[in-house]
């Protein structure tokens, strides 16, 4: 036990000779390079997630369709072709060029079958070890045998039929129909439903090896995530544990200091001399104390910005998670083409610029020298409404933009954009709780009818309206009747901020009835927010 615990004692033995600052500048590299290692696993772990989806899409999904292609071509362009042929239907000419053109596309898709198999399906990681000579080549699997030896029996009925095929039309050219149709009803046809069935057989076999390589893909995200909390805790403990070393050496501090005040207080005719160098060493362990009371209040301000920053998240990041698990599903009903991949990309891709001008309105928020900018209100709204119009329909929620007049505001759109998520986001968590047979969002743009220099902004939602007692309270900062893990009580504070601040404008709450476009149902208790602002009369001219 002494070897052990030897060196444990030396290391924060030496760590308490180290200056506050010191200590402080170890903790902030513990906390770095953790943060570094998480993030270099996590970008790691992607990339091996990417490459087994890329292989399970390239070497077994569009292999799939090739193959159930060539059992199209069987079926219907030369079984179709010749039964044609044989109620005479077409002329023997006429259906030899047909079977000829299939046979040719049979070999096209074959050999680009083929080639697919190519395709290396170990992890990248194993893939450059192999490169460098370190690991070898593993035996084939017993699949990847089955797999082979149905290649091999169906190129052999490929080479049947085809001989058969040719054999068939040249007793039809020499006029010998009753020999043709024999060799076509002993010989063709069961050798077109034997290679038919070894199809079948391989793309089932494809199909397990794409279910294969799904698991696979779950595994490495499961260790992921696994090994990402084990560093992530780690290295929580580890800066805790330094904290608390640097806390329990400054209590000792400041117990010597007291110690020492006492000390000198009994002997204070003796150090009159040294009283001005103590007192200024006092201010200066003041001011000291002050800086850090200074940086933990800064820390704290981050800390409510990011909770401002993960308020605004959640939305599109649940909307991702639906786009990534529309992928799986896809892949797994073999419906995963270039025309689904495109539309998830673009709408990941909007979401993620969402996303990422949220942290840029955060950023910039508090900054005082934005400039305004006169924008469209409709358009704005529009451009809100494009970002969780598809996921809100998912979810049985229908958007109405109803625009009665249109106009221009001063303003920052950025800002107001964020104010009309906030208020999506409220409206979709209440109706997503209700069990009403139709949800609505409608957005109602119009002149305010008290004055017409403003225009007015009604977000209107059927989800049972909004408690009298919460009426007053809902702007304020922190107020939530959500939970902890799903609101922090800012995005209504944030809103009236941006709105009543920095555009001029004034936004508030009430409870009203109101019936929906193309509903004839009148909803007793709807929630109503109402944003009023200041039109900006020079919009002609610009």
């Amino acid at each position: 036990m002494k070897r052990i615990s030897s060196p444990i004692k030396d290391f924060f033995g030496n760590i308490d000779d180290m200056t506050i600052a010191k200590k402080t500048s170890l903790l902030f590299l513990i906390m770095v390079v953790g943060m570094l290692f998480i993030g270099s696993f996590a970008h790691m772990s992607l990339n091996r997630i990417k490459n087994n989806f890329d292989i399970l899409y390239t070497k077994r999904m569009v292999p799939v369709i090739r193959l159930e292609k060539i059992k199209d071509i069987y079926t219907i362009n030369i079984l179709d072709t010749l039964r044609d042929i044989e109620n005479s239907m077409i002329s023997t000419k006429d259906g030899a060029g047909v079977i000829l053109l299939a046979q040719e596309l049979i070999r096209r898709d074959w050999v680009e079958y083929k080639s697919s198999l190519e395709i290396d399906e170990s992890d990248w990681i194993v893939k450059l070890v192999k490169s460098w000579g370190l690991v070898e080549a593993k035996d084939l699997s017993q699949q990847d045998t089955l797999e082979k030896d149905l290649i091999k029996n169906i190129e052999a009925k490929i080479k049947k039929i085809d001989a058969i095929l040719l054999d068939m039309f040249n007793l039809f050219d020499r006029a010998h129909t009753a020999d043709a149709y024999n060799l076509l009803q002993e010989d063709l046809y069961p050798s077109t439903n034997s290679v038919n069935i070894h199809l079948t057989q391989l793309i089932n076999l494809n199909l397990e090896a794409a279910n294969s390589g799904k698991d696979k893909t779950e595994a490495v995200y499961e260790s992921t995530f696994e090994w990402i909390v084990a560093a992530t805790i780690g290295t929580i403990a580890v800066a805790a544990l330094l904290a608390t070393v640097i806390l329990q050496n400054i209590r000792l501090l400041h117990g010597q200091l007291a110690n020492m005040v006492d000390e000198k207080t009994k002997e204070l005719q003796e150090l009159n001399a040294d009283l001005e160098r103590k007192v200024l060493y006092e201010v200066e362990q003041s001011r000291q104390k002050d800086q850090i009371m200074f940086r933990q209040s800064r820390l704290a301000a981050m800390g409510e910005m990011v909770g401002n920053i993960a308020h605004q998240w959640r939305q599109p990041l649940n909307a991702i998670v639906l786009i990534i698990q529309s992928f799986q599903m896809k892949s797994m009903l073999g419906k995963l083409d270039d025309k689904f991949i495109n539309s998830q990309v673009d709408e990941g891709i909007k979401l993620a610029t969402a996303m990422s001008r949220t942290i840029d309105d955060f950023r910039n928020f508090f900054k005082p020298n934005k400039i305004e900018e006169i924008f469209s209100i409709k358009q704005a709204i529009k451009e809100a409404m494009e970002l969780v119009e598809n996921y809100y329909e998912k979810v049985g929620i229908k958007m109405i933009l109803t625009c009665k007049e249109e106009f221009d505001v001063k303003g920052y759109p950025n800002e107001f954009s964020q104010v009309l998520m906030n208020l999506f986001s409220n409206a979709k968590d209440i109706l997503s709780e209700k069990k009403n047979e139709h949800k609505y969002i409608n957005i109602i743009v119009s002149v305010d009818a008290e004055d017409e220099n403003f225009g007015k902004i009604e977000v209107i939602d059927n989800g049972g309206g909004i408690s009298e007692e919460i009426l007053d309270r809902m702007f304020d900062p922190y107020f939530t009747t959500k939970h902890q893990s799903s609101g922090t009580g800012i995005g209504l504070y944030m809103s009236k901020e941006i709105i009543e601040k920095q555009m001029q404008g004034s936004i508030s709450a009430k409870n009203c009835a109101y019936k929906f476009e193309n509903d004839d149902t009148l909803y007793e208790k709807c929630a109503c927010i109402s944003i009023k602002m200041l039109i900006n009369k020079n919009q002609k001219e610009v």
